[in-house]
Formats: C-alpha cells, sequence, structure tokens
C-alpha cells in the first residue's frame, strides 16, 4: 500500500474517533446554551384548565394563567341556575395542548322562554312597563301612541305580542301608550259606570238617557252620546249619552 493511502486511512479515521469522542464528552463538560433550554420550554404543552362554573372574567384569568389564549366567547341557551356561566369549553378540560394555543368557552345565557304577563303592563307608566320587560331578561323595541280617553298621557294601554305565560327572548316587546285625550272623551261602547267615572275625571256632568233594548248585551251600555268625542268643553259641562236597558231578563239572542 502506498504511504500516501496509509496516510488517508489514518487521517479519516482519527477525525471520527475524535468526533465520536467529542458527543460522549461535551454534554458532562459544557452547560447547555440557554437559548435552547428557553425553545424546549415554549414548546413544551400545558394541561387545559378547567373552567366550566366559571364566570366568563374568571374563566379567562384560569385560561390566561395556564399560558394559554381566550380564542371566543360563545352564548348558548341553558338554565336558569347556571345562566351566566361556562358551561362548555373546548379543548376539554385536562387536555394537553402548545403554550399558547387558543381555547374557546361557550356561556350560558339562560333558557329561551322567558315569563311574561303583558294584562299586568296595561295601566303602568311606559317607563315602569319597560322596567319590568328588562326585569324578565326581554327586550322592548319601542313605543306606539294613541289617544285615549280612559288613561292618562303616558300610560300603557296596549301591549304586543299578546301572549301569555312566556316568551321567546329572540321576540321584541313594544307597547301601545296613551297620548291622553283632549276634549270630551268617547263614551259610546262604555258601561254606565264607567262613563260616569270618565266623567268625574274629566270634570263632566254625565246626563243619562235611557233606551229600551231587546239585547241584554247592550244592557247598561252606553249607546250614543249627544256631544262628539274630541269636542272642547268648559268644566262643569253636560254631556247627554243614551243607555241601553234590556227588556227581558234574558233579551233576545
Amino acid at each position: 500500500m502506498r504511504p500516501a493511502v496509509r496516510f488517508l486511512i489514518l487521517a479519516v479515521s482519527g477525525a471520527l474517533l475524535a468526533f465520536v469522542t467529542g458527543l460522549i464528552l461535551a454534554p458532562t463538560i459544557f452547560e447547555t446554551p440557554r437559548f435552547i433550554s428557553s425553545i424546549g420550554a415554549v414548546s413544551a404543552p400545558v394541561t387545559v384548565p378547567d373552567v366550566i362554573g366559571l364566570t366568563r372574567q374568571d374563566a379567562q384569568r384560569e385560561i390566561e394563567s395556564a399560558s394559554l389564549v381566550m380564542a371566543g366567547q360563545w352564548s348558548e341557551y341553558g338554565p336558569m341556575e347556571s345562566i351566566g356561566t361556562v358551561v362548555r369549553q373546548d379543548p376539554p378540560p385536562g387536555s394537553m395542548t402548545p403554550r399558547g394555543a387558543p381555547v374557546s368557552i361557550f356561556w350560558n345565557i339562560g333558557p329561551l322562554y322567558r315569563q311574561y304577563y303583558p294584562d299586568s303592563l296595561i295601566g303602568m307608566s311606559a317607563v315602569q312597563a319597560e322596567e319590568k320587560i328588562a326585569d324578565w331578561q326581554l327586550y322592548s323595541i319601542g313605543r306606539s301612541w294613541i289617544p285615549h280617553p280612559l288613561f292618562p298621557e303616558g300610560t300603557v294601554v296596549g301591549v304586543c305580542p299578546r301572549q301569555y305565560d312566556s316568551l321567546a327572548v329572540t321576540v321584541p316587546v313594544r307597547l301601545l301608550v296613551s297620548t291622553g285625550w283632549d276634549g270630551v272623551p268617547r263614551f259610546v261602547g262604555m258601561t254606565e259606570s264607567a262613563a260616569l267615572d270618565i266623567a268625574s275625571v274629566n270634570d263632566l256632568v254625565l246626563v243619562i238617557e235611557e233606551r229600551s233594548t231587546g239585547d241584554i248585551v247592550q244592557d247598561g251600555m252606553v249607546l250614543e252620546q249627544m256631544t262628539p268625542a274630541g269636542t272642547r268643553y268648559a268644566p262643569g259641562d253636560s254631556v247627554i249619552v243614551v243607555v241601553g236597558r234590556s227588556d227581558s231578563q234574558w233579551g233576545n239572542w
């Protein structure tokens, strides 16, 4: 074998032996560089905390303290007992995920249907009625206005929708509010007692004339008024109304 070839073989063998020896001895002699340790810590997975049952604010603090990121807050309907708290999360609690990964939470906004008693709002001021609607956790979309001889200005005379006991939170409530009444009230269609009360409130004297009727439904009801509704008047003026009187106990049906 030529001397040059022999020298080359020895040189390569020595280099390989030095490399292997360095791999074995280096960890015992030199410390691992800090930047390499940091990269390893960042890439290490973390445990997703259990935030079910917490408020959204507390859940966000727990997620961020675990070196994760709050990705989204989604609402869904659920029981009233757990309203305002987290009911689901993604990823689920206890799972392992990379540090800085997103976590989404789903919080309970309560049941779809809420208690709703529209008749109880009649006669309230519009402001009180809207507060009551808010107490039911429903929402009002405004007011419509109508002249009304029975209710003073700003008083609720009707509610829409007319549905009882419960209403979906997605359905808005609208109030029909009285603008009051200028001039002589409209007595036609009222009972005699109601007409007397309204006349007294408006400082009018009601003069009652009777008309025989065969319809028991019209018994005691104002059928006609001589002074048209809306006519201007002075306090103490008289208004003549015609009240129906049934001819018999049962009338003609």
